[in-house]
């Protein structure tokens, strides 16, 4: 995918979820090619989640506590392929017909479009720091509102409901691993 296509997809996607998800999974990438941009949006969210925590620790250091990289990078990968499965499995289990490499490859692409929010929330951020809190709230309905689409699409429900319980279903289901991955949890 060229540049001119990611900023043309990305734009489809900000303005129509559904068309863009369907853009994805009727081109979606062999496996090889997924794992690689899983492994970059692990990265690359880790340096961008790990130079940004820096800066927003000045801003609201109980919001942003010190993580070391490690920890970032290895709560990313985990975050990321807990939410992949999750949503292909519950998903399937609520009638949907998705497959892996369907939910995988509009995942990373959502979170691809996430790491770039972030970038644009630092950048706005070093302007107007009273906003942090507001533009987090913000990418993550927005975030939330995508992933409706998406998972609709990849697992032709016909149904943003349906989507949405896939959602809450694969957060509760979610719960005791995420309490594991994060280990600054109040005693």
């Amino acid at each position: 995918m060229t540049p001119v296509n990611a900023r043309s997809l990305a734009v489809l996607t900000v303005a129509k979820p559904a068309e863009a998800a369907r853009f994805v999974l009727a081109n979606c990438p062999k496996r090889d090619v997924l794992w690689l941009a899983f492994s970059l949006a692990v990265v690359l969210n880790t340096l961008v989640q790990s130079a940004a925590n820096l800066f927003y620790q000045t801003i609201d250091p109980e919001l942003f506590p010190p993580d070391p990289v490690w920890q970032v990078l290895a709560i990313s990968a985990a975050a990321l392929m807990l939410s992949i499965c999750a949503f292909f499995l519950v998903g399937r289990l609520f009638g949907g017909a998705g497959t892996f490499d369907g939910v995988m490859a509009l995942i990373v692409w959502l979170q691809f479009l996430q790491i770039a929010a972030q970038v644009a929330i630092f950048v706005l951020v070093l302007i107007m720091p009273a906003m942090l809190r507001p533009m987090i709230l913000a990418m993550s309905l927005f975030s939330l509102y995508i992933t409706l689409h998406f998972l609709n699409q990849a697992h032709q429900f016909g149904s943003l409901g349906k989507s949405f319980l896939v959602i809450l279903a694969s957060g509760l289901a979610a719960i005791p691993f995420v309490l594991l991955l994060v280990p600054n949890v109040p005693e």
